[in-house]
């Protein structure tokens, strides 16, 4: 019973809580942005638009050198990645890294021996000048 009442009590505050009720605002018909600033307005409004980013999605493939043992080319494979990730990071010092993951190995034989691969993945968000 208390509960039942209490549901009957808390339902108006949760439809009031999504009403967004500003003056001359239309929040129904797209996204809406407000910013409060602190300051002389022309610095605010060259600070807002100056940057623009962009994200970006890619892969690598990563192989690992050829062992005799799958152990030995799992290690070479992390190795390979350990380089991937730190080339990446600096080659990448003036852009934003969201993700960098360099997936799970696959191994296989061949003649030579074997080898473990994997697709490596990555998200940056990069400077739009």
């Amino acid at each position: 019973m208390k509960t039942i009442l209490l549901t009957f009590l808390l339902l108006p505050l949760s439809v009031y809580a999504q009403k967004i009720d500003l003056k001359d605002v239309d929040a129904d018909s797209e996204s809406t942005t407000i910013q409060i600033s602190k300051g002389n307005k022309k610095q605010a409004d060259k600070t807002s638009c100056s940057a623009s980013w962009e994200v970006v999605d890619g892969s690598n493939d990563i192989e690992g050198e050829p062992a005799t043992m799958i152990k030995d080319a799992k290690a070479s494979w992390k190795k390979a990645c350990d380089d991937w990730k730190k080339e990446f990071r600096q080659d990448n010092k003036d852009n934003k890294i969201i993700t960098i993951n360099c997936g799970s190995a696959s191994c296989s034989s061949d003649a030579g021996g074997k080898v473990c691969t994997s697709k490596a993945t990555y998200k940056v968000k990069t400077r739009l000048d």
